[in-house]
């Protein structure tokens, strides 16, 4: 029986981890990748587990003497509801009606991401308390909490490895959850056999399962599911690469394709093509090389093919999409020219890092920043990097969707904010009115010209035939009248920062941008925590968090409460940890799939070692208040160092370097607060049990559910608001300060 509930404990952790990662995928897909929907994702997704912790766990530990009974129920239960989850994802656009590719308002994401990860996050947090009750023996309280919590970051690790680096790339996510359902019903027959009904019962569930995996019923399911997705439109082909979901539609004779949900460009689309490259290549006297960092499927490499160009090199980071394109779109002839040069598989930041070549004209063909991936493609740093790979008369250009007669405050903000960037690395700096903005930047004073006659003029010399990109076009587009109205709009925004790797103030701007077109949105939010009030508001979380201190009611019903303080503060860090070495991941190597993979499992192998580490010295009666505060020591040291650590990587040059950082330390730096956070935990317990007359249940549902707690408010705290505004460095600094004043006071309690 043993065996089988350590297999049991070790699948919670699987599951939860290989569910995370296939429904947070799928809702990427949905809502874009955006970062606040990412962050309202993962605050739900921790909320629900310690809402099922704290209340849902206790609850059912004290009403039902069978908790082998409650625990396979739970199972089975979470089987339906995972694969309910996957189908209801793609539900969303019909539910809220809205087309794919639109954006979304933060109500509609936040109510489909609550309803649809509440059930399956209460159920895990569940299952977490009721087995640190099942989980029998002659241990102590402390020991077995521990013990349970090593087995669930087992799991999770296994979990997140297999579901990172296999699973996703060869079976789809009804195949993976049905996967996950089938572990889950085995276990539940496993733990059931001794009664002889219920295990058949679930046998014969499981059978049915096994039945609807090999007769191809879930193709169907998954067919219909995707066809209520794209709504409105017929879909040719979707599926998943390791670098995200590809989706290829068809209306009429337009073909669009869509990355991660996210509208990527139309076949045909003429003007876009013609718009977005002439206009740089007529600005430049005479282009030869060329650079083109995504968008080369959609016919701009055909326009640029139109001028005197001797090479041109278009980067994309997924192969898969490269190929998807030549099975469905209209033949891309300009792909088999001899001076195309298709780099795939590389990050476009990456590949400009460590190209020896130089060029004319580099074209940035990627979506807005409104995520922090994005946003590494329009800071000062890459800029930086761009103007290495100018040659004199270089010019550097890319494109944001705009009203031609309407710039908002937080459009104008989000403008300034590129312009000021772009003008601290280049000497001359211009910006398109219009429908879509071109932004143009030359490393020499003088050569970038807004006068329409100049570019018909050098349009007309290389004998290039345009349908758009005409006279009467630009004679509209360039009239004195509109560059006048859009520079006098930019004059009027209030200051702008400069965009930086570590500060990601861009990307900010644009979710107040997209918040701003909702009825129901943050943008009161996001202006009262604008980057002047910022800390005043990190001083009011502050004092919100330490409010029990001044609760004669609290401090007596939990004598050790700052234990309880330090374990919500220390699951702030280490989720505040995890994010910011993701982003740091990013800026610095580029959107690695596999590795970032390796990155979020090594905080749960840190966990698995810290929680082991700590269940020895508990066994041997060890443990004490002091060993308790100098692991809160470390989480006040830890983010103290990592500044430092990233600030020497971005300026380490050398092929020796870049593989240590990108193979090795980053990819294990979680390690360090995972082993910590392991370490804590059970500690924890111990302390607590040790002061306060609660049952193992109750002890472990509290802690995990307050553990939890800080995660979920720093996963949005984190992501939100503080990276974007202030920054990595200062980001570090606020949690240091978090946590030190959590020593303080658990120093002070001692």
């Amino acid at each position: 029986m043993k065996k089988r509930i350590i297999f049991a404990l070790g699948l919670v952790g699987f599951t939860s981890m290989a569910s995370q990662i296939v429904l947070m995928r799928e809702l990427l897909v949905i809502f874009y990748g955006n970062e606040l929907s990412l962050g309202i994702t993962l605050f739900c997704w921790l909320f629900g587990i310690a809402l099922g912790s704290w209340v849902l766990g206790k609850w059912l530990i004290s009403r039902f003497k069978s908790q082998i009974a409650v625990f396979c129920l739970g199972q089975i239960v979470l089987v339906f509801i995972l694969f309910l989850s996957v189908l209801g994802v793609r539900f969303i656009p019909s539910l809220f009606k809205f087309s794919p590719g639109e954006i979304i308002g933060i109500l509609p994401i936040s109510i489909a991401t609550f309803v649809l990860l509440f059930p399956v996050c209460i159920l895990v947090g569940c299952l977490f308390v009721v087995g640190c009750e099942i989980h029998k023996g002659s241990l102590k309280g402390a020991v077995k909490i521990g013990q349970v919590y090593i087995l669930e970051a087992i799991g999770a690790a296994i979990g997140g490895l297999i579901t990172s680096l296999f699973l996703i790339r060869i079976l789809s996510p009804l195949y993976i959850i049905s996967l996950l359902g089938l572990l889950n019903l085995f276990s539940a027959f496993l733990l059931l056999w001794k009664k002889r009904i219920w295990a058949l019962c679930v046998g014969l569930l499981s059978l049915g399962f096994i039945f609807i995996i090999f007769s191809g019923k879930i193709n169907i399911l998954r067919d219909i599911s995707l066809r209520e997705q794209w709504r409105g439109y017929e879909l040719l082909t979707s599926f998943n690469s390791i670098y995200g979901n590809i989706a290829v539609t068809k209306r009429e004779n337009l073909y669009s394709v869509f990355v991660n949900g996210l509208y990527d460009f139309s076949v045909p689309d003429e003007r876009t093509s013609e718009m977005s490259v002439h206009f740089p290549l007529l600005e430049h006297p005479n282009p030869k090389d060329i650079l083109f960092i995504g968008g080369g499927l959609s016919g701009r490499l055909k326009e640029a093919l139109k001028h005197p160009v001797n090479r041109v090199d278009y980067v994309e980071l997924d192969p898969e999409l490269v190929k998807v394109t030549k099975k469905y779109l209209p033949l891309n002839e300009a792909l088999n020219d001899k001076r195309v040069r298709v780099i795939t598989n590389m990050d476009g930041r990456l590949f400009i890092k460590r190209t020896k070549q130089t060029y004319d004209v580099v074209i940035i063909n990627l979506p807005e920043p409104y995520t922090a991936q994005l946003n590494r493609f329009y800071t000062e740093e890459f800029y930086k990097e761009v103007e290495r790979v100018l040659k004199d008369k270089g010019i550097l250009s890319f494109s944001l969707t705009s009203n031609p007669n309407y710039i908002s405050q937080e459009q104008a903000q989000l403008y300034m904010t590129l312009k000021n960037t772009l003008s601290s690395v280049f000497a001359d700096v211009i910006i398109t009115p219009g429908e879509t903005n071109y932004f143009l930047a030359s490393k020499q004073k003088n050569l970038l010209s807004l006068d329409w006659r100049i570019l018909i003029d050098r349009l007309n010399k290389r004998s290039i035939k345009a349908k758009y990109m005409r006279e009467y076009y630009l004679y509209s587009e360039l009239s004195q009248e509109r560059i006048d109205f859009f520079e006098d709009r930019l004059k009027q925004s209030r200051f702008a920062a400069i965009n930086r790797d570590f500060q990601p103030i861009a990307y900010y701007y644009d979710m107040v941008l997209w918040s701003s077109f909702f009825k129901y949105s943050l943008k009161k939010v996001f202006k009262t925590v604008s980057p002047g009030k910022i800390y005043i508001v990190s001083v009011l979380l502050f004092i919100f968090l330490f409010i029990p201190v001044g609760f004669r009611k609290i401090r007596r019903k939990f004598p050790n409460w700052p234990v309880l303080l330090c374990v919500t503060t220390t699951g702030f860090a280490e989720i505040a940890f995890q994010i910011i070495t993701l982003l740091a991941f990013q800026v610095l190597y580029g959107y690695v799939y596999y590795k970032l993979g390796i990155i979020l499992t090594s905080f749960m192998i840190g966990l698995i070692f810290g929680g082991f580490w700590i269940t020895k010295i508990i066994d041997r009666g060890g443990g004490d208040y002091k060993l308790f505060i100098k692991t809160q020591v470390l989480i006040f040291i830890y983010p103290l160092i990592l500044p430092v650590l990233f600030w020497f990587f971005l300026n380490l040059k050398g092929k020796v370097g870049f593989w240590l950082g990108s193979n090795l330390i980053f990819a294990f730096l979680p390690v360090i607060p995972g082993l910590i956070g392991g370490f804590q935990f059970p500690l924890a317990n111990k302390l607590f049990l040790k002061d306060n007359n609660f049952a193992l249940g109750r002890s472990a549902s509290l802690i995990y559910g307050l553990d939890l707690f800080g995660s979920c408010l720093g996963a949005v705290l984190v992501t939100i608001f503080l990276l974007p505004i202030i920054g990595i460095p200062m980001t570090c600094l606020l949690v240091a300060g978090l946590n030190i004043i959590a020593l303080l006071v658990l120093y002070r309690g001692r």
